[in-house]
């Protein structure tokens, strides 16, 4: 089995909602406006560069219209090789979708504290940030058990799927940004008496952001698969959290280093 495999996560470009009422999307679901679309083809383009399509098992993606029109270039490259049709898994995952933020969302940004992530909490309809940031977690556990038993079970053959050590998330800013500080460690406490500890270390060109651009491709490096404790939940193979051990996450890219935040 290979010992490390990297995860890319990647944002939305530009949308309606964006340029026509600048609002928390949220669930909404506003579609890219032809900037957003020529800045996904870039967004392909710069990760084909670094990341051919041999490399890729999975791309993991919210179901929502912008998401789904950002990978749209992507998935195209992929149509045009049998091979990689064969070998690469598209998944749609509802817990990849942002924030859900209620009565909130088609509003206005000056309606929530951008510096406190709980500012919205307890408005009608909205999802509350740690119930939001435990759903993530969830999510990327999930991931993280197929991911890792794909791998342990794969063959020798280079072509096998378990054998591709690139792994891509489509989602959103928020979820980028708070499913890294979560696992950096930083979002405690919180309001539900979870414990989200570090488990993760930041590398040099790793820089905390609020949100990425549309052209960032923020990579996570997952080491020591063996030492990583997958359980069945369910009838499926999770991220056992409460057993990982050390930090065997490494954020190797984050944001822009003029953006950063701290």
């Amino acid at each position: 089995m290979p010992s490390a495999f990297k995860i890319l996560f990647i944002r939305h470009g530009e949308t309606d909602d964006n340029v026509n009422h600048p609002n928390p999307p949220g669930w909404r679901d506003t579609s890219l406006t032809p900037r957003g679309h020529d800045q996904a083809a870039t967004l392909t383009a710069l990760l084909l560069n670094k990341y051919p399509l041999s490399r890729i098992s999975t791309i993991y993606h919210s179901p929502l219209l912008r998401i789904r029109q950002t990978i749209a270039p992507l998935l195209n490259h992929i149509s045009g090789s049998t091979a990689d049709q064969q070998a690469i898994s598209i998944i749609s995952d509802a817990d990849l979708r942002g924030q859900g933020l209620g009565v909130l969302e088609g509003g206005s940004y000056d309606s929530i504290d951008m510096s406190n992530p709980r500012s919205a909490d307890g408005q009608e309809g909205v999802e509350d940030f740690d119930v939001f940031v435990e759903r993530l977690r969830t999510c990327f556990g999930r991931i993280m058990g197929r991911e890792i038993s794909r791998r342990k079970s794969s063959d020798r053959d280079a072509n096998d799927p378990g054998r591709r050590d690139v792994v891509v998330i489509a989602t959103h800013g928020v979820g980028i940004t708070s499913l890294f500080a979560m696992l950096e460690g930083s979002l405690t406490p919180n309001t539900r008496g979870l414990e989200w500890r570090r488990v993760a270390s930041r590398g040099p060109e790793a820089y905390k952001v609020r949100w990425t651009d549309s052209d960032d491709i923020a990579c996570l490096s997952v080491q020591g698969l063996d030492d990583l404790p997958i359980v069945e939940d369910d009838k499926e193979a999770v991220l056992a959290w409460d057993k990982v051990k050390g930090e065997p996450f490494v954020i190797e890219v984050w944001g822009k280093k003029e953006k950063a935040i701290e």
